[in-house]
């Protein structure tokens, strides 16, 4: 009898040790599913801006939360701020270290980009939301 009592001991043991697996793995899905649904949603939140400027030029802005970053148009004129947060911001042209262009108010909504072109004639530049 005694065996008995010890086997059924040793087999509820093991179904408890088998529940916790169960349970630890089903913790570690749901904070992974979680994990993943944070970098999703994280993703979706933020949008970019670009567009055309003289090529090799500076392009640089500024948003109403305090960012400031600059970037260099490409050799066909092209540049693009990527992972910015939705807001409004101010995109300026430099060249030779002075602002030559801006546009105001470009608005930047979660998962839309916004495109703004810069052009220069004659040593004249403007700058334009496009929509």
């Amino acid at each position: 009898m005694k065996t008995n009592k010890n086997s059924q001991a040793v087999g509820h043991a093991h179904q408890h040790s088998r529940y916790a697996l169960k349970l630890l793995a089903a913790i570690a899905v749901s904070a992974f599913g979680a994990t993943a649904l944070n970098a999703a949603y994280a993703q979706e939140t933020s949008s970019s801006i670009g567009g055309k400027a003289p090529a090799e030029s500076t392009v640089t802005i500024h948003s109403d939360n305090g960012l400031t970053r600059h970037v260099s148009a490409d050799s066909k004129g092209r540049y693009r701020f990527p992972a910015l947060i939705p807001g409004t911001y101010l995109v300026s042209l430099e060249k030779d270290g002075q602002t030559v262009a801006q546009v105001q108010g470009v608005p930047l909504f979660a998962s839309r980009a916004s495109k703004v072109d810069f052009a220069c004639d004659n040593d004249q530049c403007t700058g334009a939301l496009a929509r």
